[in-house]
């Protein structure tokens, strides 16, 4: 559903339910059964309501959102010639490099997504080593038990962009600034070291 069947919908509003309430509205004004009346006026105004809920949430779920690109991401240390040995690259900085890529993704047209992003600034990324969080941390990521171990982590991106297109649920940008990159319940990245290589990728299902 668009934002022009939406419009349609809002519209009609299924004829039956406003027929509904305005017949039950005249039959209250007799004082025949006045509760009974009354109570199927305000069912079908709830079951309107719904309806119009119901084609909302249609609309918003048509648009794509940033965090639904579950593209994996890899980065090799340059600096380790065998990968027994420790790596010159922090995982910060893996993960910032890492986040660079997805960006630059997202700024490549894609028939999976309803939005392109046109340019960013101010970049940042925080790390949290899964084996390190606490309960109520990891309750909040829904952190599964095959996420944690030594060479994983979650990490969070902050960075301002524009796009072009629709975005769920901002819409438009408008030629503005957007400065949160989704919108929802903590998801996050899942980031994993294997020798002398990082992976990244959304946590998104």
């Amino acid at each position: 559903m668009n934002s022009k069947n939406f419009s349609e919908a809002m519209n009609k509003l299924e004829d039956k339910y406003i027929t509904e309430a305005i017949t039950c509205n005249h039959m209250s004004k007799t004082g025949t059964h006045g509760h009974i009346k009354k109570g199927f006026l305000i069912a079908a105004l709830i079951a309107a309501l719904l309806l119009l809920c119901a084609a909302a949430y249609a609309i918003i779920r048509s648009y794509s959102t940033t965090i639904e690109n579950t593209t994996l991401y890899w980065y090799t240390d340059a600096g380790v010639v065998d990968s027994r040995q420790p790596g010159l690259l922090s995982p910060e900085e893996a993960a910032q490099k890492l986040a660079v890529l997805f960006m630059e993704d997202l700024k490549t047209d894609s028939e999976e997504r309803t939005f392109k992003v046109t340019e960013y600034k101010n970049l940042s990324v925080s790390v949290m080593p899964t084996s390190q969080i606490d309960a109520e941390t990891a309750a909040i990521y829904s952190l599964r038990e095959e996420e944690i171990s030594p060479d994983t982590w979650l990490v969070e991106i902050s960075v301002s962009y524009k796009y072009e297109g629709i975005l769920s649920p901002v819409g438009p940008s408008n030629g503005e600034w957007i400065d949160i990159l989704y919108q929802a319940s903590p998801i996050g990245f899942l980031m994993t070291k294997d020798g002398n290589s990082y992976s990244l990728q959304s946590r998104y299902s």
